[in-house]
C-alpha cells in the first residue's frame, strides 16, 4: 500500500461519520481527485474497504483497517520519511550496528539514496544531542541513554499521535512487552498508593517505562554509565511508590532498571501525578508546599491576566491545582523533560482564545524564569485555564428568571424545585412571586415562567406553563433562552463589529504566498492609517516565533501586548490558501488592540471561534468580496 493511500485511511480511521473527498483533500492537501483516485485503488486491493455513497466517504470495518494498517507498517518504507524511521527505530529501538550496504538493500534503495537519508537523519539527531556514526561500513548511534530513550518516544509519539491513547497501537513498537501487564501494575501502585494520573500522562508514562524496558531486553549490558543520576531521597513517597512499581515490573519481565533508568523515571513521575488528598489541601499551606518562588509566580500570573484579558483567576480550587501544575513544570523544565500532549491542535483550534491567554502566561513564565515553553506545555495550561474560564463564561451568559406561581399548599415550591434541576445551568433564579402585583419588587430579569396568565405588559418574555412541568413546557424555556441569548448577542455586536472592523482594513485576495507577505503587508496597512506605531510588526513576529496564530485555516496575529494607538482588525480573503507555517490558511485577522479595549479581546476570539466551526459560515466567508458583505455576514452567523 502506498503512503498517500495509507494517509487517507488514518484520516478515516478517526472519522465516525460520511467524510467527503473535498473535506478529506483540505485536511491531506491532496486534490479531490487524487483522494478518489486513492480510494480506488484501496477499494481495488481491500473490497469495500472504504464505503462510498452521495454523502462521501466511511470506514465501518475498523478491526480490518487497524489490521491493514500494522501490517503496512511491516512492509519496506515507501518515503523518505517513513525510511528515516525506519532506520531510527532499527538503530535505537532495536539497538543495532547496521551495515550500510546490507541496509540499502534491505531498503530498496540505492546507496546514494540511504547517503541522502542518512544526512536528514543526523539532523534530527543533533536536536536529541545524539551523533549518527560508522565504523567499517556499519552504522550506530552515539549519546547519553536517556536522549536516545527521548528520541525514540518522539518518533513512536509521532507515528501514533492520533491514537496515542491505544496501547495497542504503542504495542507494535515494543514487540518483546505485554503494555496491559505494565498498565496494570502502574495503575495498580498508584491506586494503593492514592496518587492520581490523567490519561494522556499515564500514556507517557508507561511510553517510557516500556522504552526503558524494551532496550533492557534487546541489550541486558546496556548500563547508564554515561548518564548523570541525580537522587531521590529513599524515605520520599515518590521513591517508595517508584520502587513498588519496578520491583513488581522485574518479577514479570527479565529486565532490570538501572539507577540511570530509576531517576529519569522518577523525574516524569513525580511531574504528573497528584495525590488524592489535594482537594482537602488548605490554603494556608500553600506556600510552604509548593515553595516561595512558584507561590509569587502564581499572584503575579494571576495580576498579569487580569490587567491585560479581564480574566479573574482568583479561585481557591483554580490556584491550588494550578500552582502544583506550575511546580510540577518547573521540573520538567529543568530537567528537560518533554511532556507530549495529543490534545494540541485540538485545543488550539476549538479554543483559540484559551490557548492565546495560556501563550501570555507561558511568555509570562519564560521572562520570569527563562525557560521556553513548547506547545504541548502551552496546551496543559489552556486546560487549566480552559476550566475555569468556561465556568465563569457559563455564570455570565445564565438568564436571570422570575417564577409566578400562586400558593396552593407546597405545590408551587415543588414545581420551583424542578425548574431549577432542569435548568440550574442556565438560570439563575431571582425570585418566585405569587401574583401579579409582586412583580413591581423586582427590577433586574430576563424573563418570567407563570403558570398563569400575564396580562400586564411586560417587555422580557414570558413562558406559561402548566403545574405538572412537562417535557412540552421543558422544549418552551429552552428555546425562549436560547432567543434571549441570541438577542443579547446580536444587540451589542453590530457596533462593536463596525467598532472594530474598517473599510480601509478589509482586502480581498490579496496576492500573498505566505505569512510573512500578509504580516508585512497587513501590519503596514495598520501602521499607515495611524492605528499601531513602526514597532508593531517586530511585536506580530514575536508573537509567532513563541506559537503560530494560525488556527485550523484562520490565522490571527497579534502582539503579546496591546499597545495600539487604537483598536481595529486588518482583514485578508484568501480562496486559495496562503502557507502559514505548517498551515494553510484562508482568512487573517491581524489585531490591533488598545489597552482600553481589552475587554473586546474574548469577543474577537468567541466570534472567530464560531466562524471556524462552521463550515456553512466559512464557505460563505470565502466568497464574499465586499466589507458591507463581510459584516453582514459575522452578524448573521451568531
Amino acid at each position: 500500500m502506498q503512503e498517500k493511500e495509507i494517509q487517507v485511511l488514518n484520516y478515516l480511521k478517526n472519522q465516525t461519520d460520511w467524510c467527503t473527498a473535498a473535506n478529506i483533500s483540505v485536511n491531506l492537501n491532496y486534490s479531490i481527485r487524487s483522494i478518489k483516485t486513492y480510494i480506488s485503488y484501496i477499494n481495488a486491493n481491500y473490497p469495500e474497504l472504504v464505503l462510498s455513497s452521495r454523502k462521501g466517504f466511511l470506514i465501518r470495518d475498523k478491526e480490518r483497517l487497524y489490521s491493514l494498517l500494522n501490517a503496512s507498517a511491516s512492509h519496506i518504507p515507501q518515503t523518505a520519511q517513513s525510511r528515516q524511521a525506519y532506520i531510527l527505530k532499527l538503530l535505537l529501538l532495536r539497538q543495532q550496528t547496521k551495515d550500510l550496504n546490507e541496509l540499502a538493500e534491505e531498503l530498496c534503495i540505492s546507496p546514494v539514496t540511504l547517503t541522502n537519508e542518512i544526512s536528514i537523519i543526523k539532523g534530527e539527531l543533533t536536536k536529541f544531542d545524539l551523533v549518527f556514526r560508522t565504523k567499517n561500513n556499519c552504522a550506530y548511534i552515539d549519546g547519553l541513554e536517556k536522549n536516545k530513550k527521548k528520541m525514540i518516544s518522539h518518533l513512536i509519539y509521532s507515528e501514533t499521535k492520533d491514537n496515542f491513547s491505544s496501547l495497542e497501537l504503542i504495542q507494535t513498537y515494543l514487540p518483546n512487552l505485554d503494555m496491559k501487564i505494565i498498565k496494570h501494575i502502574i495503575t495498580d501502585k498508584l491506586l494503593s498508593n492514592h496518587y492520581f494520573i490523567d490519561d494522556f500522562s499515564l500514556t507517557n508514562f508507561i511510553l517510557h517505562v516500556g522504552i526503558t524496558m524494551e532496550r533492557s531486553l534487546e541489550n541486558p549490558s546496556s548500563q547508564e554509565q554515561n548518564d548523570t543520576c541525580g537522587n531521590i531521597p529513599a524515605d520520599s513517597p515518590i521513591y517508595k511508590l517508584l520502587r513498588e512499581i519496578c520491583d513488581n515490573l522485574e518479577k514479570y519481565f527479565p529486565v532490570r532498571f538501572t539507577d540511570g533508568d530509576f531517576y529519569n523515571l522518577a523525574l516524569i513521575l513525580m511531574t504528573r501525578i497528584v495525590h488524592e488528598n489535594i482537594n482537602q489541601l488548605e490554603p494556608s499551606r500553600l506556600k510552604e508546599i509548593v515553595g516561595v518562588e512558584i507561590y509569587d509566580l502564581m499572584e503575579m500570573i494571576q495580576n498579569k491576566v487580569r490587567n491585560v484579558f479581564y480574566v479573574n483567576l482568583n479561585n481557591q480550587d483554580f490556584i491550588i491545582r494550578f500552582s502544583l501544575h506550575l511546580s510540577n513544570m518547573m521540573i520538567r523544565l529543568e530537567n528537560n523533560i518533554h511532556l507530549r500532549n495529543p490534545q494540541l491542535l485540538s485545543i488550539k483550534n476549538t479554543y483559540p482564545y484559551i490557548y492565546d491567554v495560556s501563550v501570555f502566561i507561558a511568555n509570562l513564565i519564560t521572562k520570569e524564569k527563562g525557560y521556553l515553553l513548547s506547545e504541548d506545555e502551552i496546551a496543559y495550561i489552556s486546560l487549566h485555564i480552559g476550566v475555569l474560564i468556561e465556568e465563569q463564561k457559563a455564570l455570565r451568559d445564565k438568564v436571570k428568571v422570575l417564577v409566578l406561581a400562586p400558593q396552593y399548599y407546597s405545590t408551587h415550591l415543588r414545581l420551583v424545585k424542578k425548574i431549577h434541576t432542569v435548568f440550574e445551568d442556565s438560570i439563575i433564579l431571582l425570585g418566585v412571586i405569587t401574583s401579579l402585583d409582586e412583580l413591581g419588587l423586582f427590577s433586574d430579569y430576563d424573563f418570567i415562567i407563570s403558570t398563569i396568565p400575564v396580562n400586564v405588559c411586560s417587555s422580557v418574555p414570558v413562558a406559561r406553563i402548566n403545574n405538572y412541568f412537562d417535557n412540552k413546557d421543558v422544549s418552551n424555556i429552552i428555546n425562549i433562552l436560547e432567543d434571549i441569548k441570541k438577542a443579547r448577542v446580536k444587540a451589542t455586536l453590530e457596533n462593536k463589529l463596525k467598532f472594530i472592523f474598517k473599510k480601509e482594513l478589509f482586502f480581498y485576495n490579496p496576492d500573498f504566498k505566505d505569512q510573512r507577505d500578509a504580516i508585512d503587508f497587513l501590519s503596514d496597512a495598520l501602521y499607515k492609517t495611524g492605528y499601531v506605531d513602526l514597532t508593531f510588526r517586530e511585536k506580530l513576529y514575536e508573537r509567532e516565533k513563541i506559537s503560530s496564530s494560525a488556527y485550523t485555516n484562520i490565522a490571527m496575529p497579534h502582539p503579546l501586548e496591546m499597545c495600539s494607538f487604537s483598536t481595529a482588525i486588518a482583514v485578508s480573503i484568501h480562496p486559495a490558501a496562503i502557507d502559514w507555517n505548517r498551515n494553510k490558511v484562508n482568512v487573517v485577522f491581524m489585531l490591533a488592540i488598545n489597552e482600553e479595549n481589552r475587554i473586546l479581546f474574548r469577543d474577537i476570539f468567541d466570534l472567530v471561534t464560531e466562524i471556524i466551526s462552521s463550515k456553512k459560515y466559512f464557505q460563505s466567508l470565502l466568497n464574499t468580496k465586499t466589507y458591507e458583505g463581510f459584516i453582514n455576514l459575522l452578524i448573521s452567523s451568531v
